[in-house]
């Protein structure tokens, strides 16, 4: 009896160890998610004007818009309504704008715009954008097959933010 009862201990001492490091991993994830709010609120934002852009585009294929004299249509918000989440409709203000911003829909020929009606600080990013900053996808970025954005100051200066392989490319304009 008493070999099996000297087992005991052994037996369990890996199983404690493999669930310390399985929860010390889980809080290496959770944690820094935790801290910084999960995605930025930029991302955000872009992540909207894809939808946006997505829904615009969907919309003017059911409608047969396609030739270049029918790319300046301006599209409504009601337009877009039933391609998009209720979250952008079902409000006043178009977009669920929760970061402090108006979107700008446009026509076919243009990139969806946000505008800041508010300061945009991010919590872990050094810099902060001014209320009146324009923010919009970057349409030579689609063309290319490569992700990119940018962001104009109430100023008029313009950077354009690319992704190209997980490369950052930042361009002033």
């Amino acid at each position: 009896m008493d070999s099996d009862s000297s087992k005991s201990p052994r037996s369990w001492l890996p199983m404690v160890i493999l669930l310390f490091a399985l929860i010390g991993l889980l809080v290496a994830i959770a944690v820094p998610n935790f801290v910084h709010g999960g995605s930025t609120k930029l991302n955000g934002i872009i992540n909207h004007l894809r939808q946006i852009d997505a829904a615009k585009q969907e919309w003017a294929i059911e409608h047969g818009l396609t030739n270049a004299s029918q790319l300046n249509r301006v599209i409504t918000e009601k337009d877009l309504a039933p391609y998009l989440l209720p979250a952008f409709t079902q409000n006043q203000d178009f977009g669920n704008p929760g970061f402090g911003e108006l979107y700008l829909i446009r026509d076919l020929n243009q990139p969806t715009e946000a505008v800041l009606t508010r300061k945009l600080t991010e919590r872990y990013v050094d810099s902060s954008l001014p209320k009146g900053t324009i923010i919009r996808l970057d349409p030579e970025a689609e063309r290319q097959s490569y992700e990119g954005y940018e962001i104009i100051s109430p100023d008029g200066t313009s950077k354009i933010y690319s992704y190209l392989h997980g490369v950052l490319t930042i361009t002033n304009r």
